[in-house]
């Protein structure tokens, strides 16, 4: 069984993946010194895919804020230089997690949610972000910097995807012909 503060942490882990789009490996490597204010926004600074600082940020909402926080005051941790999330089982408690822990931690919460494809991962977190963005009145461009792609055409996957659902193209015919 999970304990109170390990179900707080999976609790912000996945509230700030779905919310932000960032990757496994940038919670992996992201302390809690890393939250800061930029713009009067709540930010956690992060150190991204093929990156060697921390120079980029994702915007933290007020309810990801909170729950990282009731999470951090449950660990009662306070040195800005230790991980953001870490480990509670005996072997590496305290440790930071893995890639492979957040992918499993994720995978559980996913499960014990109702939704028990093999196809639903933590990267699937990432594409949720992207699509509700698009969804809800975000452009191409405020996707792509909110996944903090390079290019512009990686982002336009999700749009593409998106125009795909909405088209109704198969139930116009089927009506045409009498179907």
């Amino acid at each position: 069984t999970r304990t109170t503060t390990q179900g707080k942490q999976d609790f912000a882990i996945v509230y700030l993946m779905v919310t932000t789009g960032v990757r496994r490996i940038e919670v992996v490597r992201a302390n809690i010194e890393d939250i800061r204010t930029a713009g009067g926004c709540t930010v956690l600074f992060i150190q991204g895919k093929g990156k060697d600082d921390k120079a980029e940020y994702v915007k933290l909402s007020p309810a990801v804020e909170m729950a990282i926080r009731g999470y951090l005051n449950a660990r009662g941790e306070t040195n800005g230089k230790a991980p953001l999330f870490t480990s509670e089982s005996n072997s590496s408690k305290d440790n930071r997690l893995t890639t492979r822990s957040i992918s499993r931690l994720v995978k559980q919460r996913m499960q014990s949610a109702g939704y028990a494809s093999e196809r639903l991962t933590a990267h699937s977190l990432r594409h949720t972000a992207a699509t509700l963005n698009l969804l809800n009145g975000g452009t191409e461009k405020e996707t792509q910097q909110l996944l903090r792609h390079k290019n512009i055409n990686t982002t336009m996957i999700y749009s593409h995807d998106l125009e795909r659902a909405r088209n109704n193209s198969e139930n116009r015919i089927a009506a045409a012909i009498g179907l």
